[in-house]
């Protein structure tokens, strides 16, 4: 016979009928509580209100460089410049984007996420090279922590958004 203990185990903790056998919900709370944003998606949720954020300071610091020192660039300085305010601008409304996504929980969101966070390895990765190919600046640690973080993000969450159990009962529209 099963002790009190063991018979609480299986009743749901949002309603006490009966819970599914590994989970703390019956059927009707756990599609409930899957459809809302929860866990760990929290923190993608995080990252692009902070992408958001800094492609703003950053456009906003790109143009007014741009604005008070574009004479003291060269031609290749000014196309690195250039480069860079238009990436950041593309990374504002990518971000705009999936942040809409997010927010609608629409099924494009997974793979618009991933797209989202490659194009900040390949953006960042890019500007290094061409501040170091075309302005001669050296490459040193505070230049490539943005590209190791940017990486690291990959290696999290590419593979959270594509297994996911949550993603996948989330972002359903």
């Amino acid at each position: 016979m099963d002790t009190q203990e063991e018979i609480r185990k299986h009743i749901c903790i949002q309603c006490d009928n009966e819970a599914i056998k590994g989970s703390d919900y019956c059927e009707a709370c756990e599609a409930k509580e899957f459809k809302k944003i929860g866990g760990w998606l929290y923190l993608p949720a995080l990252g692009l209100l902070v992408a958001l954020v800094m492609s703003i300071l950053a456009i906003n610091n790109t143009a007014r460089a741009l604005l008070q020192f574009s004479s003291s660039f060269t031609t290749t300085g000014l196309a690195v410049i250039y480069f860079e305010l238009f990436g950041f601008i593309g990374q504002f409304l990518l971000t705009i984007y999936v942040g809409s996504l997010f927010l609608r929980k629409k099924r494009q969101l997974p793979l618009t996420y991933i797209v989202f966070l490659l194009y900040g390895v390949v953006f960042v990765g890019v500007d290094l090279w061409l501040a170091n190919a075309l302005m001669n600046l050296p490459i040193d640690y505070d230049d490539t922590r943005s590209l190791i973080r940017a990486i690291v993000a990959c290696c999290i969450w590419i593979p959270y958004f594509r297994v996911s159990e949550r993603v996948k009962r989330t972002f359903v529209h």
